[in-house]
């Protein structure tokens, strides 16, 4: 049986593994509440992690609903799904677009060009297609302006491992003394 630190490790290297190479945890669902007040739910990159911090890190278009939705209500769950290892992880934090000028500047020069390029677009995700589908290639400047750099503070962790016939879940709260374990019913 793991212990409470066994298994938050567990969660920790499996996170820092998911932005070192790609792995099933590389791709989450960010789920956001609408200035509606509904539920949103999206695929996002883990693009880092620190570990210090219990942070995570994604990119996403400033111009995207997201961002207004993170603004409006910073409370945000992300789950990822470990098919292989029959492995489920949701995380709930506060989340935050990153104003630090350098610290936006140092993630955008770890993106590969054709990462960049996506940010290039002068159109707004989520409105409707132009007649013409014409988008000349955004600048640069363009590009770095579009970039949004999102932090999320884990607060709560769940990971609920299927693999075996008994389930086997842990549930962390982070509290100012660091995090606190306990397994239950899964």
């Amino acid at each position: 049986m793991n212990t409470s630190e066994e298994t938050l490790e567990r969660v920790l290297g499996s996170l820092v593994a998911a932005t070192k190479g790609r792995t099933p945890f590389t791709l989450g669902f960010l789920g956001t509440t609408g200035t509606d007040g509904g539920a949103r739910v999206r695929a996002v990159i883990i693009r880092e992690v620190d570990r210090a911090a219990y942070r995570v890190k994604v990119a996403t278009n400033s111009l995207s609903r997201k961002v207004s939705e993170i603004g409006h209500q910073p409370r945000v769950a992300l789950t990822l799904y470990d098919d292989e290892r029959g492995v489920q992880l949701r995380i709930r934090g506060d989340a935050a677009v990153v104003d630090d000028e350098k610290e936006r500047r140092r993630a955008w020069e770890r993106f590969s060009p054709n990462s960049r390029h996506l940010y290039a677009s002068r159109l707004v995700p989520g409105t409707p297609c132009p007649d013409e589908r014409v988008d000349g290639p955004g600048d640069v400047e363009t590009a770095m302006e579009r970039f949004a750099w999102i932090r999320i503070d884990m607060t709560d962790l769940d990971w609920l491992d299927l693999s075996g016939d008994a389930h086997i879940r842990w549930q962390f709260t982070r509290e100012d003394d660091g995090w606190h374990g306990q397994e239950i019913v899964a």
